[in-house]
Parts: C-alpha cells; structure tokens; sequence
C-alpha cells in the first residue's frame, strides 16, 4: 500500500501547472533574442536588400530628372572644292565650313513636371522598400512565435510521457497486487507511444521554424537559437482600439501611401503629356569660315511643330486613363487595408477572449478533473481509462492555450505590418 501511494505522489508531481506557467511567462532575453533577428533581417534580409537597393536607384533618378537634354554640335560644308572636274575632293577647309553648337529648351514647365514624377516614382520606391521591410519584420515574429509554440509542445508531450512511465508503473503495481488489469499497463504504453511520435512532429515543426528565420536573415538553415524561447507581451487593450489603428493605417500604412505617390506620378505623366502639345525651342550658334577664313556667325532658332494630332491625343488620353485608374486603386488599397485590419483585429480580440476563458475556466477545471481522477484511481475508485481520458483532456488544453498564444502573436504581427509599426 504504501508503494502505491508513492507511486501516486510521483504521478501527481508530474502534472503540467510548472510548463503552463512558463508559456504565460515574459522575459527579457528572449524578447531581446527577437529585437535582435528583427534588426539582423533588416540588415542582412535579401528581398529587403532589393527593395533598398531599387529605391536607390528611384532616387538617384531625381537629380537628373529635368536637366536639359545633352547640347548637339554640328559640322557642314558647303561647296566643297574639287580638281580634276569634281573628281577628286580638295580639302573641305577651302570651301564654306558652318560649325554649329545647338542647345533644346524644354519649355512651358516640362522639366519641373519631369522631376515631379522622377520624386514620386522615388517616393514610391522607398515605400514600397518599407512595406517590404514590415513584411519581413511580420514574418520574423510569426516563425519564431511558431518556434517557441513548436517547443512548449514538445515540453508538454515530455512531461506526458514522464507521466505515462508513472502511470504504467502504478498500474503493474496494481496488477501485481490483484486490483488492476494487465491491459491497463498495455494502455499506457500504447499513449506512450504515440506521443513518442507527437514528439517527433513538433520537434520537426520547431526545426522548420528555425530555419525558416535563418533563410530570412540568410544564414545557415541550422544556425542557433534561444532554447527557452518566451512569448511577446502583449500591448494593452486601449492600445488595439479599431478607430485609432485605421487612422494610424490611413496616415502611415506604406502600401497606402505608396499607392498615393503612384497615382501623384500619374497625375504629372497626364500634365506631362498635355504640355507636350506645346512646342520646344533649339537655339544654336557657331562660327562660319569662308575658304579658310573665318567670316562671321551664324545664329539658328528652330521649333517642333505638332502636327501629329491623332499622336498627341491618343498620348493625352492614355495618360489621363492611367491617372484615373491610379486614383481609384487609391481607394481599392485603402479599402483593403482596412478590411485586412478589421479582420486581423477581430482574430486577436476573440483570442485574447479565448486565452481568457482557457486559462481561468478550463484549465483549472481539467487540472481538477485530472487530480481527482489520479486520485481516485490510486485507491481502487477509477478505472486506467478514466485517468487516462483526463490527463489527455489536460494535455489537450494545454495544447489549446498554447496554440490561442502564437495566434495572438501572429494576429499582432498582421495588425503591426497593417498599421506600419509597432504598438
């Protein structure tokens, strides 16, 4: 009697209570582990060097958007000499000679217009760079809420099995002294078992999230990480107000704004295309020599002359057709965010609910349940199948919790990329 209250106690110790308070748990090295993947996939992020590296190039475009266009020199002779009745040429230098350096002059605000969009173009660039460093930045904290969620699975699934060699133990015991059944040792190690296998799973599951942040900071798909990964904490409930967050997206979501700088360009390409009815001016001016001597200078004025209606026109007309349909794909991408938000926010509020329900009812409920079960069947009141069937409801509620957590740190990772930053 007395090994079989031992054997009890053990099972008792082994209950989860210590692995659930470490996944509601926050500290400070692992979050700090997170800021520092964040700041290494800024740096070191391919796609995120990409985006960089092409705005760069949007803006390099900016100084020389409305420069004038490169000057022209022109060279002409005029009679040139011949002996031998025109057979063979004498040197063009004895005849007329008329040197040109010409310059085009853009007019009626072309050039202005010009770097106007090279600016928006830029501008969009690096928005469009900062969307992609928010997408990386979201998809860090979503693989490595998935790893630590992975890792306190297969903490859970330990801790089970350890349980599972109490219980196997405690039900020979009984079998050997005439109160139990054989199968009930069976049982145990068929659990056994099969958690073996759920083992192997989420341990593959937590290496596929560690490589999945290396392949985003591009280092080596097994370069390590935290072994006790803790959660992110999360921000207060005034801070996820609906209202403040969509203005915070309408002001500051890049996708938006980018959006916004694209459909700017498209409004200038439309002016641009109107002013090019509109001609240009080409002034020149050079020395002319006369038989090898320099005579005096000639001075050129030349225009463009639009002519070619239906070609200013179909350009006018497509240019404005583009501007339109940017400036309505402005409230298409607006729309959208706002759903994605609204849809990102409800998830987070119904899980944050759900932890609350799991973690105050159920769980005490299944801890109870498991407790009195154990009990009961240690003094020969329940049957193996019993104990069995609460410590796996438990277990599934730890599971639950587990998951409602990385839910809730995925959902803020979607809201904070939505809103353009952190909360």
């Amino acid at each position: 009697m007395a090994g079989r209250w031992l054997l009890l106690a053990a099972l008792l110790a082994t209950l989860p209570w210590a692995a659930q308070a470490e996944s509601g748990a926050a500290g400070g090295p692992a979050v700090d582990e997170l800021a520092g993947l964040i700041a290494a996939a800024r740096r070191m992020n391919p796609d995120l060097q990409v985006a960089a590296l092409e705005a760069d190039a949007a803006t390099a475009k900016v100084d020389g958007a409305d420069s004038l266009p490169d000057p022209k020199l022109e060279w002409q002779v005029f009679q040139w000499p011949t002996v031998n009745s025109g057979l063979v040429p004498r040197s063009p230098f004895l005849g007329d000679n008329m040197v040109t350096l010409s310059q085009m002059f853009p007019l009626w605000g072309k050039r202005n217009l010009r770097r106007d969009i090279a600016l928006a173009g830029a501008r969009q660039a690096s928005l469009l760079r900062q969307e992609v460093e928010n997408e990386v930045v979201a998809r860090v904290e979503i693989a490595y809420a998935q790893y630590r969620s992975a890792y306190l699975v297969v903490e859970l699934d330990r801790g089970l099995k350890g349980r599972m060699d109490t219980l196997a133990k405690l039900a020979a015991a009984r079998y050997a002294q005439g109160l139990g059944k054989q199968a009930d040792a069976t049982r145990a190690e068929v659990e056994k078992t099969r958690l073996e296998t759920e083992i192997a799973r989420a341990e593959a599951e937590r290496d596929q999230a560690r490589i999945a942040i290396n392949r985003l900071l591009a280092r080596a798909g097994d370069a390590p990480l935290a072994e006790k990964p803790v959660p992110r904490p999360m921000p207060p409930a005034d801070v996820l107000d609906l209202s403040a967050l969509s203005a915070r997206a309408r002001d500051a979501n890049p996708q938006i704004l980018a959006q916004q700088a694209s459909s700017q360009g498209a409004d200038k390409e439309a002016s641009l295309a109107e002013k090019d009815w509109y001609p240009d001016v080409e002034l020149g001016l050079g020395p002319e020599l006369m038989g090898g001597r320099w005579v005096g200078y000639n001075v050129m004025v030349s225009t463009t002359l639009p002519l070619q209606w239906g070609l200013h026109d179909s350009q006018v007309r497509e240019a404005k057709a583009k501007a339109a349909a940017a400036r309505s794909r402005n409230d298409t991408v607006s729309r959208d965010v706002e759903k994605e938000l609204g849809d990102a926010w409800v998830a987070l509020r119904s899980s944050r609910q759900v932890e609350k329900l799991l973690r105050d009812s159920q769980l005490p409920e299944a801890e109870i349940g498991f407790e009195s079960v154990a009990n009961g069947y240690g003094l020969g009141r329940t049957e193996f199948v019993d104990v069995l069937t609460a410590e796996q409801q438990l277990w599934q509620t730890d599971v639950s919790l587990i998951k409602v957590q990385f839910e809730q740190e995925e959902w803020l990772a979607d809201i904070e990329k939505l809103v353009g930053g952190k909360l």
